[in-house]
């Protein structure tokens, strides 16, 4: 089975994870064409078979994921970045001047063992 996309209409990232959905029932191969992607798909042995109509969904279901993506985006890494900055610890440790630090010996010994 061959089908064909305008290019204009979806992005190639929408594509390829439209044809990653169903790898494991079919052999699929992407090309583009003047303006077009044309996407073969070969049933594989034994699997169930995909037909034009699964895999129009699975595109329109893509679409809409990537448009969700793009919209949100600037909410995501502000999301993110406000998690990150909140894992930020700030606390004063106070330095102890009258600690020898010419002693290279206490320096290298285990943490653990100074207690």
């Amino acid at each position: 089975m061959t089908i064909k996309y305008q290019e204009e209409l979806y992005p190639k990232e929408v594509l390829i994870k439209a044809a990653y959905r169903f790898i494991d029932n079919a052999y699929i191969h992407i090309d583009k064409c003047d303006g077009y992607y044309i996407v073969s798909i070969t049933p594989k042995e034994d699997s169930c078979p995909i037909s034009e109509g699964d895999f129009d969904n699975e595109m329109l279901s893509q679409a809409a994921r990537y448009v969700i993506s793009i919209r949100t985006k600037n909410i995501r890494e502000i999301t993110l970045a406000r998690a990150m900055a909140s894992t930020i610890i700030e606390e004063d440790i106070p330095h102890n001047e009258t600690e020898d630090i010419s002693d290279v010996d206490s320096i290298l010994k285990d943490w653990f063992e100074n207690e």
